[in-house]
């Protein structure tokens, strides 16, 4: 089942044009009874409270306060002076969850019915996932993976999906969990998947949106979440819009957001909830964040196809100790996020040098395939092989490996733990 969510922002300066794209973006998703997360501020709480209201009780709208830490967490201390760096932690942990109390007073004001159950920031930090927790949140919405917003935010090494940030690191999931759980802005940009670009901006993705979805790039991204979901025993899909884009929509870019929306309800895989039941389901399913698999296959059109790949299939892998990029007919990642002993130089956990297989054994006979993986590490960590090919039909026998899982007929799914020196893992699979 893939868990969908619709979440659109409302905060800007001419109200009379948001208030356009609100009711449009309504207007459309409502027809299909989906419910809308939308993403504010106390100013927007004041002028739009009317409508939120009437939409939260004819269609179960919420909404989700956005945060701006920035006026609070900068100071003239020097971040890099350990014993200063410790001192203004300190002080954040007092201020913000005030300051957070403070903001979502602004709503509850205008909407007596609301309560806080999600958050949504730009700039994120571990004092702010304590800071939430304080003051009641669940979740934080606004998770940018592979990118970073200049003098905002940096989430690179973020999962792509749902995911417990680690209490010491806002951007990587690990231990000890935080309970907060993270998300991410939209599901939508993850097959831009490229190098992390810095002071690379979320525009671009908003802005091609709506190409995406007329050409119906959209609607095999959303394919590809669909047919991932039977691999995962959670997987999420969040769908933003911002309102003040949609009313720069002409009347054939409403149509195809239409049959996008309505694609995405009617799917007999797809269970349609507010952003906050998404948490509270990931919650109640999970204490720490578990596997998760994303496949792109090679369906995409030739004018969006995945960068630095060849149009081939990418396979996507997140859990709470580590993150993959698998390119098709590669057994090793191509790229890798270490969550629990990444290099003492790696602020986003990047593991610059991964360990490479240095003998891989097959050996078939009638009834069994036998295969054996030599490789060295220089350290203990988390590691994980892609067996490209077809090997439904067979089970498994034995294997030295924390997991070995099937992907369909795509791949076999091979995930280790490496301890330093030779690491030798056998997988025996028989018919």
């Amino acid at each position: 089942m893939l868990t969908f969510s619709l979440v659109c922002k409302a905060i800007a300066d001419d109200r009379r044009a948001l208030r356009g794209g609100m009711r449009l973006l309504a207007e459309v998703a409502h027809r299909y009874g989906i419910p809308i997360t939308w993403a504010i501020d106390g100013n927007s709480a004041r002028f739009f409270a009317d409508a939120l209201t009437e939409w939260h009780e004819s269609y179960g709208d919420e909404p989700l306060l956005m945060l701006d830490i920035m006026p609070i967490w900068k100071t003239d201390v020097d971040l890099d002076n350990p014993v200063q760096s410790a001192e203004h932690v300190v002080t954040m942990r007092e201020k913000l969850p005030r300051y957070i109390s403070s903001e979502w007073n602004k709503i509850h004001r205008a909407m007596e019915w609301a309560t806080p159950r999600v958050a949504g920031a730009d700039k994120k930090t571990q004092v702010l996932l304590y800071a939430l927790e304080q003051a009641g949140f669940k979740g934080l919405w606004g998770y940018l993976w592979e990118t970073t917003e200049l003098d905002i935010g940096d989430d690179r090494g973020c999962p792509f999906g749902f995911f417990y940030p680690s209490k010491d690191n806002h951007n990587l999931a690990g231990t000890p969990p935080s309970r907060i759980v993270g998300m991410q802005r939209t599901s939508f940009n993850l097959p831009e998947y490229r190098e992390p670009q810095e002071g690379a901006s979320h525009d671009s993705h908003d802005a091609t949106l709506y190409q995406w979805i007329s050409s119906g790039a959209a609607h095999q991204t959303f394919d590809c979440y669909v047919s991932s979901a039977e691999w995962n025993r959670w997987l999420g899909y969040v769908q933003y819009f911002s309102a003040e884009d949609l009313t720069r929509l002409e009347s054939e870019g409403t149509e195809q957001l239409d049959n996008f929306l309505g694609k995405a309800c009617k799917h007999e895989a797809t269970q349609v909830m507010l952003l906050s039941d998404a948490v509270s389901d990931y919650q109640l399913a999970f204490k720490q964040t578990p596997p998760t698999f994303l496949l792109f296959s090679n369906a995409f059109d030739a004018d969006f196809a995945l960068p630095n790949t060849s149009s081939q299939s990418t396979l996507f892998y997140y859990d709470d100790e580590c993150q993959f990029v698998f390119e098709r007919d590669k057994m090793e990642p191509i790229d890798m996020k270490n969550y629990v002993s990444p290099p003492t130089e790696s602020r986003h956990g990047v593991e610059f040098t991964l360990p490479k297989i240095e003998v891989f054994h097959p050996i078939r006979t009638r009834e069994k395939l036998q295969m054996r993986f030599t490789l060295e590490s220089s350290k203990a960590m988390p590691y994980a092989f892609a067996v490209w090919g077809n090997h439904e039909g067979l089970t498994l026998v034995n294997s030295n490996a924390k997991e070995v899982k099937w992907l369909g007929d795509q791949l076999l799914f091979v995930r280790v733990g490496l301890q330093p020196g030779q690491n030798e893992i056998e997988v025996v699979l028989t018919i």
